[in-house]
């Protein structure tokens, strides 16, 4: 819940105008504060509600949320995990992340440490038999090798092999 009203919102609650709240406030009656980056006014929610007594809960809104809350339970198969930035978030919407590939040991070190319960499945994808995964997982994703176009990486584009690979993520899966 927000702790501050803009010049605006405080203006709208009360029902005064704005050259209203900036006259209270020279005068002490509502006192606002800078904010800090802008330097606009910005009122303490809990001062305009002591103002406005109890009047303040009657015209306060709702709290809106847009979360929705699945009805399934999802299962992620994860390729290419790195130190598991995309799978902390899906893990965060709700799907559980069944295994997740890494072929670099740091990332695969950084992963067990912060997620024991996973299942680090460490080496080169192609490795690896992921057709034991068909019908046990429903989000099979990867967060792709960007080393092959980065300015600080090889550079060598679509003739790097690891980017090839993860090219195709479709042919892995199968196998």
């Amino acid at each position: 819940m927000k702790k501050y009203l803009s010049l605006s919102e405080a203006a709208e609650l009360v029902g005064k105008s704005k050259e209203t709240l900036r006259r209270w406030d020279r005068e002490g009656i509502l006192t606002a504060v800078r904010e800090p980056v802008s330097n606009y006014r910005v009122y303490k929610k809990e001062d305009v509600q002591h103002l406005m007594g109890n009047l303040f809960s009657e015209l306060e809104e709702p709290e809106l949320s847009n979360e929705a809350l699945a009805e399934n339970n999802y299962n992620v198969l994860e390729l290419f995990a790195g130190a598991g930035g995309l799978a902390v978030g899906f893990e965060q919407a709700g799907l559980e992340c069944t295994a997740l590939n890494e072929i670099d040991k740091w990332a695969c070190q950084t992963l067990r440490r912060n997620r024991p319960n996973w299942k680090i499945l460490e080496g080169d994808v192609k490795s690896y038999h992921f057709g034991t995964y068909h019908n046990k997982v429903d989000v099979v994703t990867g967060g792709f090798p960007c080393q092959a176009f980065s300015y600080a990486g090889k550079k060598l584009g679509l003739n790097d092999a690891e980017e090839r690979c993860s090219m195709n993520l479709p042919g892995l899966y199968k196998k």
